[in-house]
């Protein structure tokens, strides 16, 4: 039998007039490893410091059997004194003796991962553990965690992580939680079969109605046909040898209004029926000013990156090919970002064709305080047609009907999927991308996924989601030990 960790039962929490979670029943039991999955703002966070204590709910009830460890979405690194050296050497951490080192954001998320494992607890809480991660320091908390003998709870938009480590599957949606058994991937396999029933049924559907509403007509027009006969033969002196039948028709034309109205009913019982939104294909036109012909419209001679003293690149040799989706990764502080600092600076060694013009990719690089609409916003900024921003609009998440809303009213992860917007409706042949998946959800990633392969130009990214770059690049180049250079696809996991 299973020995219950957390038992939450009839839960309500509510932030001003909006409730954010209403939970009948859910439980968490010991040696679980459950993945928290849903788009940005919709109680992720809330549910784990529900469990952790952080927070209490405004009805209801959460039982934990079980002392859990807590790791926050936001952490404030005071000092990196006393950590586990084993384990700050298993995640490549430099400690330096110097109360002044200054902590990169991956550098930071490391030591506050260390310091959580360090200390032994029957429950572990995480809030997207990965953020700031590079790759091998995500490949080693996922082996950490994989020997971690306890129950594991977790909010993750990184694919790979909850394929490796999830064996449930919270899917927080509309305030409610529904639970999937296995990883991600198997829940997305349970999602794409509920979308297949839901389309066949949505199909059976409408063929009843049309069948019902094909049948009432038939129906009707018999009655209506009877009932002119009988109207025309009361007119007329009706012998009593007929006046059984004609009293006969009657009964006919009654019985089948009646078997009209029955239809009807039955008709009225199967209400209304939509089919899974399926989306139109985007296509983008390319303005004749902004059309590249160089075949490697972005090459670098003789790079040489430097940033607060450090060397990050000697003597780098590239050429980016036209139209493609290049990821540059490695690890944290390698000069990723740099790099693309430099390509679009034109800095010293950097050849650029005349024509290329950027767009770079900020996350919540606009303030949304305009009383202006969403579809006025975007019109501004555009030369594309209304209906091509509503479509794309509709990619990534916007109903038609939302997009009158006032900027100003934009939570969070609408503002980001905005801006995710703006960067494909400006004109611009080249894309440059600096981490694009942090704190966005995951349909959010997978609708930037579907814009970036249709998208007619070059990008370059940089990314440490394993699964995005596997899914969006033509071509990868890694930054280590000073030297950039093309890695073959056979080689990314292994590098």
């Amino acid at each position: 039998m299973e020995n219950l960790a957390v038992n939450i039962t009839n839960l309500q929490v509510s932030f001003g007039n909006q409730l954010e979670l209403s939970i009948d029943s859910l439980r968490v039991y010991q040696q679980d490893r459950i993945g928290i999955i849903g788009e940005n703002g919709v109680g992720k966070s809330t549910l784990l410091k529900l469990i952790a204590g952080e927070l209490f709910p405004d009805h209801g009830k959460i039982q934990t059997e079980i002392t859990f460890n807590y790791l926050p979405q936001l952490t404030y690194l005071a000092e990196a004194k006393d950590l586990n050296l084993e384990l700050a050497s298993h995640f490549q951490l430099r400690l330096e003796e110097t109360s002044e080192r200054k902590w990169s954001g991956g550098e930071e998320r490391k030591i506050e991962l260390i310091r959580l494992l360090s200390s032994y607890e029957q429950g572990m809480l995480l809030d997207e553990p990965t953020t700031h991660l590079d790759r091998k320091s995500i490949d080693r908390l996922i082996e950490e965690l994989r020997y971690y003998y306890g129950t594991l709870v977790f909010v993750s938009h990184d694919r790979y992580f909850l394929d490796e480590l999830a064996s449930k599957i919270w899917e927080v949606k509309d305030g409610e939680i529904r639970e999937f058994s296995g990883n991600y991937s198997a829940y997305l396999t349970q999602k794409e079969l509920e979308k297949k029933t839901q389309l066949r049924e949505a199909e059976s559907i409408m063929k009843e109605k049309k069948r019902l509403e094909k049948s009432i007509q038939e129906k009707k027009k018999q009655a209506e046909k009877l009932e002119k006969v009988s109207s025309k033969k009361k007119k007329q002196q009706i012998r009593p040898d007929r006046l059984s039948s004609s009293k006969q028709k009657d009964s006919v034309q009654k019985a089948i209004q009646k078997n009209a109205k029955t239809l009807e009913r039955r008709l009225q019982k199967i209400g209304e029926t939509t089919k899974p939104q399926q989306m139109k294909q985007i296509r983008f036109p390319v303005p004749k000013s902004l059309e590249l012909h160089s075949r490697y419209p972005i090459m670098g001679q003789n790079v040489q990156l430097e940033r607060s003293g450090r060397t990050l690149l000697v003597n780098g040799d590239f050429q980016f090919s036209l139209g493609k989706k290049i990821a540059i990764v490695g690890e944290n502080g390698s000069g990723k970002t740099t790099l693309l600092e430099h390509i679009r600076k034109q800095g010293e060694g950097i050849l650029l064709s005349p024509k290329v013009s950027f767009q770079v990719y900020q996350q919540k690089g606009y303030q949304m305080t305009s009383e202006e609409s969403i579809i006025r916003f975007v019109m501004r900024q555009t030369e594309f047609s209304e209906s091509l921003v509503r479509s794309l609009l509709n990619h990534l998440g916007f109903a038609q009907e939302t997009l009158t809303k006032p900027l100003c009213t934009l939570s969070g992860g609408e503002a980001t999927r905005l801006t995710i917007a703006l960067l494909f409706t400006k004109p611009s042949n080249v894309l440059l991308l600096d981490e694009p998946t942090n704190f966005i959800d995951m349909a959010t990633i997978e609708a930037l996924e579907k814009l970036m392969q249709i998208y007619p130009g070059t990008i370059l990214f940089t990314s440490h989601d394993s699964y995005f770059v596997e899914r969006t690049a033509d071509e990868v180049y890694e930054i280590k030990g000073q030297k950039i250079k093309k890695v073959l696809r056979s080689e990314e996991h292994t590098s």
